[in-house]
């Protein structure tokens, strides 16, 4: 494969990647839903592990993402981590900084040495993570699916500073007169859940640095599972020893580390696709070719192959600023063809058109229509990635308790007595949720009232990070089912408005020792003006003043009363959680008798 159409097929992955790690990246930072649900469906539906767990979740043909990973895997190798993963593409950003970091700061050329595959630690962690998985557990899946701590990174980390620069950006406009960015209201999380993304953004960033793709072909379960099947992949990368001159660039320039000079192999279980070898051999010694039907042609070579038997020329002899080092000539190209010829002969061949030549570019066609079909069957297969269909999905923002006119001067003294907590909306039950989340922070991110929030041991040890609705940071809205919509794994499945109208999460508990009401005998009321299905109701009480009722059987979940109660520490009402959710009665609306009046009002 020339330089020309090497380049085109690494820069046409560059292309590809970014646009990935754009779109997946946007997924988490969107707070003015202008992503619709089908589009963002879209953009998950080709991630391995949520696409396998939804397909699990919902048996449908629109879940076999994680199919066409494995299909195109098989064909093309590990494209998969270097184009669609959004983890892997991060390390690349890290891999980039690390060579400007080199070239530009240090004074020194940038480089990768072959490193012995650590076969041991890679399917070891695979087996223990099938295993658990087999076994109904996806603890293991939480802490290393890429997807996952891509999500839990940009969610934790890059979420909050995106939206400190819009409301930065908000304060500037505003100052002229221009309303064109709005502040966007967030909630602090807890220290606790933000120590994981931290240690993964630094695990992933350092070895990224260091070593380019150590950590997928070392940790990372979806590269050690693609990596077998790459190794029987149709089109393969592969030295050709009658043009590779040992140069040593093609594994001066790999991030997976897996070319080895001295025995011309290729690990292909750890290559991730990126084809920076292809795209700097200059002599072609390197090529990406099919396996399966392997070609009888023999490549064109303008001259005798230059073998370099000096040792120092391997990476592992190689000079430290230059990379390349001792006695060993590289053949020089000095003719006007562009032909090369060993050291010391500066003149060119006396006979320009070999017999040969007609030979060599009937092989030049061929081998220009074997890339055209790579590159063709490259795009297709990666180009139903996303299939949008347009959604709406309003929702207003939350109410604010300032504008609460109760004044609390004794706090509570009971504490909330909380069975389970509460896990969102279509997630049909605490099991299904925790065999089914990888807590990947979509819905978090999602979610306009930020009630979702990650757990640290609501759900145990092995359901740390999943999402859970905190109503002490806000409530669920009645009218959203934006989660929902956007749970890549089927932990969470679509509600219809009114479903989510009697789905119920949770049941309201009133503890009135706690209420303001009976402890200070003062009027508040806040949790039955904000209730939507009349589950919390006032009656008299004593003095004039109305005290809160319950009903129970009315009652989703959705947490208005127990975030709008003024009473601190402890809520006077709160939601205790369903283990399995279950189906409230919808409020008894009484219709008012009204007679119209057919006279003229005046």
């Amino acid at each position: 494969m020339d330089v020309m159409r090497s380049r085109i097929l690494k820069y046409s992955r560059v292309a590809i990647s970014l646009l990935f790690l754009t779109a997946t990246g946007f997924l988490f930072l969107d707070f003015t839903e202008a992503l619709s649900a089908g589009l963002i469906n879209g953009v998950t539906w080709i991630q391995f592990v949520p696409s396998l767990l939804k397909f699990l979740n919902v048996l449908g043909l629109l879940a076999l993402g994680f199919l066409a990973v494995l299909i195109a895997t098989l064909l093309f190798g590990r494209v998969y981590c270097s184009t669609v993963c959004p983890l892997g593409i991060l390390q690349d950003v890290f891999s980039r900084v690390s060579r400007f970091y080199t070239t530009r700061i240090r004074r020194r050329r940038p480089r990768y040495r072959p490193s012995a595959p650590q076969n041991l630690l890679r399917y070891s962690l695979l087996g223990v993570t099938v295993a658990a998985f087999l076994l109904g557990s996806v603890f293991l899946l939480n802490l290393l699916d890429p997807f996952s701590v891509f999500g839990k990174i940009f969610a934790g980390l890059v979420r909050p500073v995106y939206y400190a620069g819009n409301n930065l950006l908000a304060d500037v406009f505003q100052s002229f007169g221009n309303y064109r960015f709005y502040h966007v209201e967030t909630r602090q999380m807890t220290v606790l859940p933000l120590i994981f993304p931290v240690f993964m953004l630094g695990l992933v960033g350092v070895l990224a640095f260091r070593r380019g793709r150590l950590y997928c072909n070392t940790v990372c379960p979806v590269g050690s599972l693609l990596g077998l099947v790459s190794k029987y992949a149709m089109f393969r990368i592969q030295i050709d020893e009658s043009l590779c001159t040992r140069c040593a660039e093609c594994s001066l320039n790999c991030k997976a580390e897996c070319i080895d000079l001295k025995s011309n192999e290729i690990d292909f279980t750890r290559c991730v696709g990126c084809f920076n070898c292809l795209n700097v051999c200059s002599r072609q010694g390197i090529d990406y070719r099919n396996h399966w039907f392997p070609s009888d042609r023999k490549p064109a070579a303008a001259s005798e192959p230059f073998i370099c038997d000096a040792p120092e020329a391997l990476p592992d002899g190689s000079d430290a600023k230059m990379g390349i080092s001792g006695d060993c000539d590289v053949p020089v190209d000095t003719s006007e063809q562009g032909q090369t010829h060993p050291p010391g002969n500066t003149n060119p061949p006396e006979n320009p058109n070999p017999p040969g030549k007609t030979h060599a570019a009937s092989a030049q066609n061929g081998e220009r229509r074997d890339f055209l079909f790579r590159l063709t069957a490259y795009f297709v297969g990666f180009s139903a990635a996303s299939r949008a269909l347009k959604s709406q999905a309003q929702e207003p923002g939350p109410d604010r308790r300032d504008d609460l006119d109760v004044e609390v001067t004794l706090p509570s003294t009971i504490p909330e007595k909380k069975n389970f907590p509460v896990s969102p909306p279509g997630s049909l039950s605490l099991q299904h949720f925790m065999d089914s989340c990888t807590a990947c922070q979509l819905c978090v991110s999602a979610c306009p009232t930020h009630v979702l929030q990650p757990s640290f041991l609501e759900y145990g040890f092995t359901g740390m990070m999943q999402p859970r609705l905190d109503f002490h940071a806000s409530f669920c809205n009645f009218d959203c089912v934006r989660c929902t919509d956007v749970c890549p794994t089927g932990a969470i499945l679509p509600l219809s408005m009114e479903q989510k109208h009697i789905t119920q999460v949770g049941v309201v508990r009133l503890e009135l020792d706690n209420c303001v009401v009976q402890t200070e005998n003062t009027a508040c009321g806040a949790c039955a003006e904000h209730c939507p299905t009349q589950a919390v109701r006032m009656v008299p009480y004593q003095d004039g003043l109305t005290i809160p009722e319950i009903a129970v059987e009315h009652c989703i979940g959705c947490g208005a009363c127990e975030y709008i109660c003024p009473t601190r520490p402890y809520r006077a009402i709160y939601i205790d959680g369903n283990e399995v959710h279950a189906e409230a009665i919808p409020p008894i609306i009484e219709e008012l008798d009204y007679t119209p009046d057919d006279d003229f009002p005046f």
